[in-house]
C-alpha cells in the first residue's frame, strides 16, 4: 500500500516579473503546446509531469524530499534488512556513531511499514496533475493524501515502474541541460566499485576458486554499504528540515538577484536562473579583477 503524510509547500500560481530573461513562451506552464505524459494506471488515466520545462518547481520540491526520505530510510521489509546489515558494517569498521544514526533510521522505517507510509509513493503523488481529467494542484498532507487514495488498489510494482521511468527522463534532461549541478561523480565513483565487485564474483565463479577472493569481495561490499554515510531524519537538524532551508535560501537569492518570485518557475527555468546568476557574477569578480 501507498503512504498517507508528508509537509510540502502548496504550488502557486504562475507569474513572471518584466525584463527577466529566464522565463519563455515554451517554459510557461500555461503553454497549451506542451504535452504532459497520460498514461493507463489500472483504471485510471493519469496525466504526470515529466519533463523540466512544464514540471513546477514546488512539485520538484517535494517529490524531490520524498525520495530524499525514502534513499535514507526506505518504505518496505528490504530496506529494513538494509539498515541492519549496514549497522553490522558499520560496527564491524568502528564507527559506532553511523551504526546509531542507522537503528535510529531503520526505528523510522519500521514506523512506515507499519502504517503503509511510503516516501517512494510520495514522490510519485507529487508529479500527478490530473486523474481522469480532474486535476490535483494540492500539495498539502490532505491533498496528496486524497492522490494517494486514488491508487490504493494499484500494485506496488506498477506504482514503481511509473515513478522509475518518469525518474529516469527528469533525471536524464537534469544531466543534459545542466551537467555541472547534475552530474555526480561520486556516484561514478560507486558504481566504479560496484562493477569491481561484480567483476570478482564473475571471476571466482567461473575459475571455481572463490575462497582466494572472498576476502576482498566482502572487503568491497563493506566499501559499497557504507559508501553513503547516514543521515539524521529526526529532531532540528533533520534532512527535511535543512532541505526545506536550502529551498528556501536558493529562493531568496534568486528572488534578490532577479526581483522574481522562483517558486513559481519551472524546474527548467529555476536552476537556468541559478546559472545565469553564477555566469554573471563570475564575469562581474573577473572584470573587477582587471580594473
Amino acid at each position: 500500500m501507498v503512504g498517507r503524510r508528508i509537509i510540502v509547500r502548496p504550488v502557486c500560481d504562475m507569474y513572471r516579473e518584466p525584463g527577466v530573461a529566464v522565463g519563455s513562451f515554451l517554459f510557461n506552464d500555461h503553454n497549451p503546446h506542451i504535452a504532459m505524459k497520460t498514461t493507463k494506471i489500472g483504471n485510471l488515466e493519469v496525466e504526470l509531469y515529466d519533463a523540466i520545462d512544464e514540471l513546477p518547481i514546488a512539485r520538484f520540491h517535494a517529490y524531490n524530499k520524498a525520495l530524499l526520505i525514502d534513499a535514507g530510510i526506505g518504505s518496505d521489509l528490504a530496506d529494513w534488512d538494509t539498515h541492519i546489515e549496514k549497522t553490522i558494517r558499520f560496527i564491524r569498521v568502528g564507527k559506532p556513531d553511523l551504526a546509531e544514526k542507522e537503528l535510529d533510521n531503520l526505528r523510522q522505517n519500521v514506523y512506515f511499514v507499519q502504517t503503509d507510509m511510503s516516501p517512494r509513493y510520495l514522490a510519485f503523488c507529487a508529479l500527478v496533475r490530473k486523474v481522469n481529467g480532474t486535476e490535483y494542484n494540492d500539495l498539502s498532507p490532505d491533498g496528496l493524501a486524497k492522490v494517494l487514495e486514488l491508487f490504493k488498489d494499484t500494485p506496488n510494482g506498477e506504482l514503481t515502474a511509473q515513478l522509475e521511468a518518469v525518474k529516469k527522463k527528469i533525471d536524464e534532461e537534469l544531466q543534459l541541460y545542466f551537467p555541472k549541478s547534475f552530474d555526480d561523480a561520486t556516484v561514478k565513483e560507486y558504481y566504479d566499485q560496484l562493477k569491481q565487485r561484480t567483476l570478482l564474483m564473475l571471476d571466482a565463479i567461473i575459475q571455481g576458486d572463490e575462497s582466494d577472493k572472498r576476502a576482498e569481495i566482502d572487503d568491497i561490499t563493506t566499501l559499497l554499504l557504507t559508501y553513503t554515510k547516514p543521515q539524521s531524519f529526526s529532531g532540528s537538524d533533520s534532512m527535511e528540515i535543512q532541505y526545506d532551508k536550502q529551498f528556501e535560501n536558493m529562493c531568496l537569492m534568486l528572488s534578490q538577484h532577479l526581483h522574481v518570485n522562483p517558486k513559481t518557475f519551472t524546474v527548467l527555468e529555476y536552476y537556468n536562473a541559478f546559472e545565469y546568476i553564477k555566469q554573471t557574477t563570475k564575469q562581474a569578480k573577473a572584470k573587477a579583477g582587471k580594473n
